[in-house]
């Protein structure tokens, strides 16, 4: 799997993004009558999020390494896809519902901080704000951490998630000028392409692990290797 495969997740699933934290960036307190101010205060904003997808990014990267370290980054490769594809398919099974909710509650402090920081003004009370809404809890995120653990480093791990959160900025920028300014007819299609791409990239993980000897999307078991070999040193 290929890092790239993040920021497709990011451009397709923004509409995701438009849905759930669009919202929270067209009601940031800073003023969109002058241009350059209200691009910097949205760019800093948008670029704490992306930071704290990449930190997400690199801690579950390492988390990756120690399954690479130990040999068996082919069956990890192979256990995110199957998850990854199992999850699509069945999205309501109610452990999943039971801990989300846990997660839901247990974020209700970060909520808080956060819009304590929503009422303040300037460019550093913005990029805590980008922060911390980087770390509240969405199933597209946790969905892009799965794929980041099955990369081969941390490093790759981490550029995987910032490829993701850049795919999602363009949307998530002009929301912070704009507000809801996509279709939902539109939107709801998008919605509904977001668990096709899921899967299909849950397809490429299986076929990474099995190392069929295809070139960029099932490398042989030699080529695996050494590229585990590459990531130890």
């Amino acid at each position: 799997m290929e890092v790239w495969a993040g920021f497709v997740m990011g451009v397709i699933g923004s509409m995701h993004c438009v849905g759930m934290c669009g919202p929270i960036a067209f009601a940031l307190p800073y003023d969109r009558t002058r241009w350059f101010p209200a691009f910097l205060n949205n760019y800093v904003y948008q670029m704490g999020r992306v930071l704290t997808y990449g930190l997400l990014g690199l801690a579950i990267g390492f988390v990756g390494r120690g399954f690479s370290l130990s040999g068996i980054q082919q069956p990890l490769s192979i256990g995110v896809g199957l998850i990854m594809m199992f999850l699509v398919l069945f999205p309501r099974i109610k452990f999943l519902n039971r801990f989300s909710g846990s997660i839901t509650m247990k974020v209700s402090k970060l909520k808080s901080s956060m819009g304590l920081y929503m009422k303040k003004r300037g460019l550093s009370a913005l990029f805590i704000t980008g922060l911390l809404n980087g770390l509240l809890p969405c199933g597209l995120v946790y969905m892009d951490l799965l794929g980041a653990l099955g990369m081969s480093s941390p490093v790759n791990a981490s550029l995987f998630m910032v490829l993701f959160g850049l795919g999602t900025f363009p949307l998530m920028f002009a929301m912070g000028y704009l507000g809801n300014i996509i279709q939902p007819n539109f939107k709801a299609k998008i919605q509904k392409a977001i668990p096709v791409l899921v899967f299909c990239m849950g397809v490429l993980f299986v076929l990474r692990g099995m190392g069929l000897g295809i070139k960029y999307v099932s490398p042989s078991t030699n080529a695996l290797s050494i590229e585990q070999t590459e990531v130890c040193h």
